[in-house]
């Protein structure tokens, strides 16, 4: 599985892992070792380590104490690779904490480095700009080949402004709304509006941030 991680003053990341026996089938869980990869925004490796988990055992990991010195503190986006080497289990799914001196959010990852293709799109709801909510997206690449996507802005009477996302193999993006869309607060006009993506057909894994500037603090949601 995969996620998305930043090591930045205003967004530390670390990773929440478990293998906890399953009541039903206690043999099942058997120790495995966790293998953790870090790569920066362009796909780029830097860092990989292997942790051991015994049964019934947790992991908490901290993505800077995994990168290089220099690197601490000025990755913006990447991505992160978590493998099981052994039997994954429903506790096997990793856990991500995004927080600061202010606040936390957090999700939980899907199964595997493949999604299925799914009909109609990857859809970001209730957009809007202003101080207290803020959106940012991130985008981790999970495919061999380069990933490619439009990404389309529509306000609440449908009309839309459009742009076009490209990821290397490994790489992510960390981006604001007003980054991607010229205009974007004008159109929306103060009131909420839709974001989607193209693409659906190549495996990534998409998330929506929303910040209050006024309190510091983050939102986090997965797609």
């Amino acid at each position: 599985m995969a996620s998305w991680y930043r090591d930045a003053i205003d967004m530390r990341t670390r990773i929440c892992m478990s293998n906890l026996e399953v009541p039903e089938a206690p043999t099942l869980c058997q120790p495995v070792t966790v293998l953790l990869t870090l790569f920066d925004s362009d796909g780029g490796e830097l860092a990989a380590r292997r942790y051991p988990l015994r049964r019934n055992a947790s992991l908490v990991v901290e993505t800077s104490d995994l990168l290089p010195p220099a690197r601490r503190g000025h990755v913006m986006s990447g991505q992160v690779r978590i493998d099981f080497e052994g039997p994954q289990l429903g506790s096997s799914r990793a856990y991500l904490h995004w927080y600061n001196e202010r606040g936390l959010t957090s999700s939980h990852e899907k199964f595997g480095l493949s999604i299925p293709a799914v009909g109609g799109y990857w859809t970001v709801p209730s957009v809007q700009d202003s101080d207290d909510y803020r959106v940012h997206l991130a985008i981790t690449n999970l495919d061999e080949r380069p990933y490619t996507s439009t990404i389309t802005l529509k306000d609440a009477d449908g009309a839309a402004l459009d742009t076009t996302l490209d990821l290397p193999r490994n790489g992510s993006r960390f981006v604001s709304l007003t980054e991607l869309f010229d205009g974007a607060a004008d159109l929306l006009s103060g009131r909420p509006g839709v974001l989607y993506f193209g693409n659906n057909h190549q495996p990534a894994m998409y998330y929506y941030f929303v910040a209050n500037q006024r309190l510091g603090t983050w939102r986090a949601q997965h797609l």
